[in-house]
């Protein structure tokens, strides 16, 4: 595939990694794996060309910033790793809540973490399972249901959700937080990264604490951007507190 190296050279292996699997899972439904690949490499450049003058045009943004923004979102191990092993000791326990196709999660694992991705998405969970298989790294991948994860008892270190609160309904983030709570070892950590004017922090600040998660610190991590408009990451990061949560029978003002 002529895309991968330059898919790699800009946003890293698992990326490329990843481009190939997505391919050949699409390859897999209902397209033929050649037409597919023909069809990428006349038109993804020259179309990319067009998209990214207009994101140039529409956010204001400086190139400076909108590269850092997409290396971000294409590539985010490289910046939450770093973050990570000032937190946590290499070899830690990890959840990726909301993996979805498994890049970070995958990424995590080749860089020394025991890393766990769990989704909702099934057809998610099939494509991080090929590429934790082509990147031959250990990264086990879970199907989520009905508000509950399928971990015991403070299994993890910490546990890390990027770019996935603002998406979850506000009457299920009660019973994902205490499930995040449920499932993270006493006085481990949480992390949630999510974006600038879309996620509601002080909200999700709120019910953390509620549900037995003491605040730390908020620090943006990268300029980001969504349809026209600059923003930035922002990673919240909590710990564990000894108490129990608090249950979802008590009120919560959302």
């Amino acid at each position: 595939m002529k895309l991968r190296e330059p898919v790699a050279q800009v946003f890293g292996k698992e990326r490329a990694v990843l481009y190939e699997a997505e391919v050949e899972q699409l390859a897999e439904s209902n397209h033929s794996k050649r037409d597919l690949v023909d069809f990428l490499e006349t038109y993804a450049a020259p179309m990319g060309v067009f998209y990214t003058l207009s994101m140039l045009k529409r956010s204001g943004m400086s190139i400076k910033d909108l590269k850092e923004a997409l290396g971000f979102l294409f590539d985010p191990a490289r910046t939450i790793t770093k973050m990570l092993r000032a937190s946590l000791p290499v070899g830690s326990r990890i959840l990726d809540f909301g993996c979805g196709v498994g890049q970070l999660t995958c990424a995590l694992a080749l860089r020394g973490f025991q890393t766990y991705g769990v989704d909702i998405s099934e057809d998610a969970l099939r494509t991080a399972s090929k590429l934790a298989s082509k990147l031959n790294c250990r990264a086990a991948f879970y199907l989520a249901k009905k508000n509950k994860l399928p971990f015991p008892d403070e299994h993890f270190d910490a546990v890390l959700s990027f770019w996935v609160f603002h998406e979850v309904r506000k009457d299920k983030l009660p019973y994902v937080i205490e499930e995040l709570h449920r499932t993270v070892r006493r006085n481990g950590q949480a992390f949630i990264i999510d974006q600038e004017g879309i996620a509601k922090f002080e909200n999700i600040k709120s019910l953390m604490k509620h549900y037995g998660f003491k605040f730390h610190s908020e620090k943006t991590l990268s300029p980001a951007y969504d349809h026209g408009k600059s923003s930035r990451a922002i990673v919240l990061a909590f710990t564990r507190k000894q108490q129990k949560s608090t249950g979802l029978s008590s009120s919560v003002s959302a």
